[in-house]
């Protein structure tokens, strides 16, 4: 039985692929079974129309329209409009990673590949399939890994799981935009943010425009799960850097002062001491001193 969108082979109305990765654009026109697959598939409206089911819900897609489907889900096209074109992107997660070899849903490989952004993963639940693509972004991708994947030229392989990667990074800001954070999880997005990086420019007010929360909302939930201000743990997180730099370097203390955020040393040195009780000069003295015991 040929069933429209793939190229597979279907065992027990659960479609199997070759390999590890497959992605085509073609026309489709008539319906296909409702049927399930053995890997995640990225479907793309790039024209025309078609009415889609995937777990029983039923949906009008338009073009720049895609849909996530996951292991084992049973959806279909029930009806397809003049003119549809469809590109199928169809891999295994462990084409993106070999550690996620056991992955069975976008939902979990979202989360796997951009740690923080669990909030914006939960968009992708089990009706939550469809996505519009608006600025053409997830298609710009989409286009790219059909080339390299049909002129298979020198590096092709490598280049697929870099640009797989950049469609799940795609995928995840337009979750992000319109996925309502749950509360809590705007405060470990941040938390890691300052673990990573506490020298970037780090603005309460710029986050809660990303969370699409009032500042003073974010500061008390920020303070209540923290258990000090958002400009404290700033302050605590650069200074902590401040200290292994002092410690593990010889950088003079105004280059200290730049790499760790601060824009002049006396706004520097007013925030170390305010962590540590020291001068960043008298701290490396005190503790360079004890190394050598």
């Amino acid at each position: 039985m040929n069933l429209l969108f793939f190229g597979g082979i279907f065992v027990n109305r659960t479609l199997q692929m070759p390999g590890d990765f497959s992605i085509r654009t073609q026309a489709v026109t008539g319906f296909g079974e409702p049927h399930a697959h053995d890997f995640l598939e990225l479907a793309y409206i790039r024209s025309g129309w078609a009415q889609h089911t995937v777990n029983g819900k039923t949906r009008r897609l338009e073009a720049g329209d895609f849909v996530l489907i996951d292991f084992g889900e049973v959806h279909s096209y029930d009806l397809a409009g003049e003119g549809l074109t469809v590109v199928n992107c169809l891999f295994q997660p462990a084409a993106v990673d070999p550690s996620l070899s056991r992955c069975r849903s976008f939902r979990t490989l979202l989360s796997s590949c951009m740690i923080g952004v669990g909030y914006a993963c939960a968009g992708v639940g089990e009706f939550e399939k469809i996505f519009h693509d608006g600025q053409g972004r997830i298609l710009a991708v989409l286009e790219r890994l059909e080339e390299e994947f049909r002129c298979r030229e020198i590096g092709y392989y490598p280049l697929i799981r870099v640009l797989l990667i950049d469609l799940i990074v795609q995928t995840v800001r337009m979750i992000g935009k319109r996925a309502p954070a749950p509360s809590g999880a705007e405060v470990s997005w941040i938390l890691e943010e300052l673990r990573r990086d506490p020298a970037a420019p780090h603005t309460l007010s710029g986050y809660a425009a990303q969370f699409h929360m009032r500042p003073e909302a974010l500061s008390r939930l920020f303070r209540r799960q923290v258990g000090e201000g958002f400009a404290a743990r700033l302050r605590r997180s650069r200074a902590e850097l401040a200290c292994r730099l002092l410690l593990e370097t010889k950088d003079p203390v105004p280059e200290i002062a730049e790499r760790c955020g601060y824009l002049d040393g006396k706004t520097f040195r007013e925030a170390f001491r305010a962590v540590t009780g020291l001068s960043p000069r008298a701290y490396r003295t005190r503790y360079s001193l004890r190394g050598r015991d």
